[in-house]
């Protein structure tokens, strides 16, 4: 009956693409479901940790990137699993799908391994196995973004629909409304400043130098 137990683990392991050692496949993720799992990254059992309060005045990943549209987070900060960020595209999925040039950019990364025991367990013995991965988003980050021609309404509502699979409350921002937050708080877009124009106002020396390199009479000299 043993034999074909090791007979029966063997042939699965073999069909899922796990390594013949079983102690292996519990400590490392091989099987990727979607493509939210994290590639070859050891299952470390880790503290469950807190979503970070921005009180820095940090204001990373809170502006489009890469597309037209966003979904930002407006609530308190939510710990999201990889599972209901799949969910969420694949609605998205199902209305920009028959649009040509359409697509979708995450921009977060579940990288949090969520460890779980069952109820009305004994304290002690250990944190509990693997469960899923999640990731922990904090106050104005954005989740997903469309990028493609794409009409604003039809946006609208795959966010919309999207935000219905996700814990907290979202808002859908553009091109015209991308401005950045420090938590509850939306700030000024940044306004950038071309360096060389600065430079032909208020020249520094090196920068005379140089330019005065480039003219023909003083060419002549280092001749």
């Amino acid at each position: 009956m043993e034999s074909m137990r090791t007979l029966f683990g063997t042939v699965r392991r073999t069909v899922l693409g796990l390594p013949s050692s079983s102690r292996v496949a519990g400590q490392f993720s091989q099987v990727r479901f979607h493509q939210y799992d994290p590639q070859r990254v050891k299952v470390r059992k880790q503290h469950k940790g807190r979503v970070p309060v921005r009180i820095g005045g940090s204001m990373k990943g809170t502006t489009l990137e890469f597309g037209n549209y966003g979904l930002r987070l407006i609530s308190d900060g939510v710990r999201i699993s990889a599972k209901q960020m799949k969910e969420a595209e694949n609605v998205m999925m199902r209305i920009v799908r028959p649009l040509a040039g359409v697509h979708i950019f995450p921009r977060l990364t579940t990288n949090v391994a969520v460890c779980t025991k069952g109820n009305e367990t004994r304290m002690g013995k250990g944190k509990g196995p693997f469960d899923y991965w999640a990731v922990r988003v904090a106050t104005g980050k954005i989740l997903l973004e469309l990028t493609g021609e794409i009409h604003e309404q039809v946006a609208k509502e795959a966010f919309r629909l999207a935000a219905q699979k996700l814990p907290g409350n979202y808002e859908v921002i553009s091109k015209d409304t991308n401005f950045p937050m420090m938590g509850f708080t939306k700030a000024e877009k940044p306004v950038v400043e071309n360096i060389f124009e600065k430079l032909e106002r208020e020249p520094s020396r090196d920068y005379m130098i140089k330019k005065k390199a480039k003219n023909a009479n003083f060419a002549s000299y280092r001749m």
